[in-house]
């Protein structure tokens, strides 16, 4: 057997947080929030056996956690226009960062990244007939130990870095969104993001050429959109039908035309586009939900991972189709 291995993880997050939302005036609203996030990993891989080499076993724990805060405010101008302004933080934990070869490790890379923080800021102003457009700008940060830097490495590429210390930019993103309320029974909503994500330094000269070269699974554009209808079925029932698109553009599976440690292509993932519908009944107090639903409506096999880092190819689709019901009840609600 050329390459296998065997592993067992255990993942536990937990959250607490705190919302605050204030009117300073009948115009005037300000909001506070705070969070604590908490991430506790561990990873058992009692057989990692490779070509003829001896068995490798090992064991990692992970334990990150991190606060993070949001803050927003927003003025109504009239009855129908309104300004608003938002900002908050993002965390994603840290974990174990392997290496293809083990060499990798003496040229600078990290053997276990660090938690990522993000923050986003976004502004709007919404306008008569109830449309709304937000442009949305999110900057990473990443420490020395990046979980960028990790991804990079699942991807084949072992002695790559993404410094951000110093607070430089390597991703970027734009975004705009509009919703729009027709009448009493229509409503649209639309959104589009461009994403720039770029490799701004590396480790040794040796990988210079990656300079520049986009991030794998960072597709330029993706766009989505949904319309939903609303009917009065009584005085105190209402049925919706909603129908939903979302589309995510084509994006590299690795940095370079070919890997230099499997020798394989770099693939570039086609770009897909899921459709999704359903059928839902609530009452005007919303104490309750009854909904049916179908994802995935045209059965679509989307491409969302490519992986060449075991010196083959490991592709991972999307769930196929499905069909739901999901029921809500809120207590407390509407009584």
């Amino acid at each position: 057997m050329w390459y296998t291995y065997t592993e067992t993880s255990w993942i536990l997050q937990t959250t607490e947080f705190a919302n605050i939302n204030f009117d300073v005036t009948d115009k005037l609203n300000v909001e506070a929030g705070v969070v604590h996030f908490h991430d506790d990993e561990a990873y058992n891989t009692p057989v990692l056996g490779f070509a003829y080499a001896p068995n490798s076993p090992s064991y990692f724990t992970s334990d990150s956690h991190k606060w993070n805060s949001k803050l927003g405010v927003n003025y109504k101008i009239t009855d129908h226009a309104m300004l608003y302004a938002d900002w908050a933080q993002g965390f994603r934990p840290g974990g174990s960062n392997s290496g293809d070869p083990p060499g990798c490790y003496t040229s600078g890379v990290p053997s276990s990244t660090r938690p990522t923080r993000s923050t986003i800021s976004r502004s709007a102003g919404r306008r008569p007939a109830s449309t709304t457009a937000a442009v949305e700008r999110c900057r990473l940060r990443h420490g020395l130990e990046g979980s960028a830097g990790a991804h990079l490495q699942r991807a084949g590429v072992s002695v790559l870095e993404l410094q951000h210390q110093r607070g430089r930019r390597a991703h970027l993103r734009h975004g705009v969104e509009h919703r729009l309320q027709v009448n009493d029974n229509w409503s649209l909503q639309a959104s589009a993001n461009y994403t720039d994500s770029r490799v701004i330094s590396t480790v040794t000269p040796d990988y210079q050429s990656y300079v520049g070269e986009r991030l794998p699974f960072a597709p330029y554009f993706s766009w989505s959109w949904n319309a939903r209808y609303e009917q009065p079925l009584s005085n105190n029932m209402r049925g919706y039908v909603q129908f939903d698109m979302a589309h995510k553009g084509d994006m590299w599976n690795g940095l370079n035309p070919n890997d230099v440690n499997t020798g394989l292509p770099r693939l570039l993932q086609p770009s897909y586009t899921i459709m999704n519908l359903r059928f839902g009944l609530n009452p005007a107090n919303e104490q309750w939900l009854a909904e049916f639903y179908i994802t995935n409506l045209t059965d679509k096999n989307a491409i969302v991972y490519s992986n060449t880092g075991n010196f083959d190819l490991r592709e991972t689709t999307n769930e196929p189709r499905v069909f739901g019901l999901r029921l809500n009840y809120r207590w407390g609600k509407g009584t």
